[in-house]
């Protein structure tokens, strides 16, 4: 009675162990065969004719190349005429918060003891175009610490040919 009890529990545990490793083997199996297959994405399901007019492909194609841009930034930036005189000016002195909503600095609670209006530079350049722009903003110094800048819209590109 003993033997049979030992051979039951021993052929339960083993077509338990099987009916395991072939609902797991089974699962990678399925997920590999997922992974495999690829579908276009809904943006390609589309009417044909999504828009008002016409869309005219030229012919022949243009053929793409690749060209390198050289792009500069210049800003001014307000810094203590102490750290500047003592040449212990960081890299923390020339960061600015831009300002992008008013509403998140509580001018109530903090003191701003310093205005400047300073001017950002933007310069790109390839081997047949340069192009410049500008702006201006306001910079000011708050008690708490915190530099901060409200940048007015960029200006228009302004270009030299190279050709």
């Amino acid at each position: 009675m003993l033997n049979r009890l030992k051979r039951l529990i021993i052929l339960t545990t083993a077509l338990f162990v099987f009916v395991v490793l072939n609902f797991t083997t089974g699962g990678f199996v399925k997920v590999e065969a997922v992974d495999y297959i690829k579908k276009p994405s809904q943006t390609h399901h589309q009417s044909f004719e999504p828009y008002e007019n016409i869309i005219h492909i030229p012919d022949p194609k243009p053929k793409g190349v690749t060209v390198r841009v050289k792009e500069i930034t210049i800003y001014e930036v307000v810094v203590d005429e102490k750290k500047v005189a003592s040449n212990s000016v960081t890299m923390e002195d020339l960061e600015l918060t831009e300002v992008t909503d008013k509403k998140s600095i509580n001018f109530h609670q903090v003191d701003c003891y310093f205005y400047a209006k300073v001017k950002q530079t933007q310069e790109r350049s390839t081997d047949f175009i340069s192009s410049t722009r500008w702006r201006e903003g306001e910079q000011y110094w708050l008690s708490d610490g915190g530099k901060y800048v409200e940048w007015e819209p960029w200006s228009e590109w302004y270009s030299g040919s190279k050709w």
